[in-house]
């Protein structure tokens, strides 16, 4: 008999699993499950990426270093003058990336999408900058198969590019979500990651030019 003591009205049993609410596509998007873990584990996997990158070119130099001293067929590279201002570009949009990640944390959403859009622009900037360094030295005589010393600059140099490459679609997407307005607390360390790899190419680079600038 329905109602009895004996037999309540008790309602359906509890879920299992819980049900995440969904961000709205708009200004709000909601923390995923355990953010805490998830943002530890992302900036762990940076830190992974960039010490396997600099044991690689730790290798690279090394190979250089040895080449250099078994001959004396080294040659000495005219560094284009390019590569000075894909520098300077390099350094300014690191510095611009930094100042968006610092003024996002203060919610100043407006002025994180001009400082990053900066960033991803010179970013860019850089690369075409390199592509006509590449061209010149061609154009000089420099090529892959004509001296070591320019061998090993092309190959440190297009590895470089190629994370840069990468580091660059990470930036153009959080440039894609910030003009959406969809960075959200938990989007927050796609930020933090992209920005701390991007200041690791540029101290890279640095490391670079200072090799074939004063040295090789």
């Amino acid at each position: 008999m329905p109602g009895t003591l004996t037999e309540p009205s008790l309602g359906p049993p509890p879920p299992i699993e819980p049900v995440w609410p969904f961000g709205d596509g708009d200004n709000s998007d909601h923390d995923r499950p355990n953010p805490g873990n998830a943002r530890s584990a992302s900036i762990t996997g940076i830190i992974v990426l960039m010490c396997a990158s600099t044991m690689t070119f730790a290798a690279l130099v090394s190979a250089m270093v040895v080449r250099r001293g078994l001959n004396n067929d080294w040659t000495t590279i005219g560094l284009p003058v390019i590569l000075w201002w894909n520098t300077g570009a390099l350094v300014a949009s690191s510095i611009a990336i930094d100042a968006a990640r610092r003024v996002l944390r203060r919610g100043k959403r407006t002025l994180f999408n001009w400082l990053w859009s900066a960033g991803t622009i010179l970013g860019t900037g850089f690369l075409a900058g390199q592509i006509v360094a590449w061209r010149q030295l061609e154009q000089r005589g420099f090529y892959v198969s004509g001296h070591p010393s320019t061998a090993f600059f092309y190959v440190l140099t297009w590895a470089h590019a190629a994370h840069v490459v990468g580091a660059l679609l990470a930036v153009i997407y959080v440039e894609y979500r910030a003009l959406r307005f969809q960075l959200g607390p938990g989007r927050r360390t796609l930020v933090d990651a992209s920005a701390l790899f991007w200041h690791f190419l540029d101290v890279l680079w640095l490391g670079i030019m200072g090799l074939f600038a004063f040295w090789a």
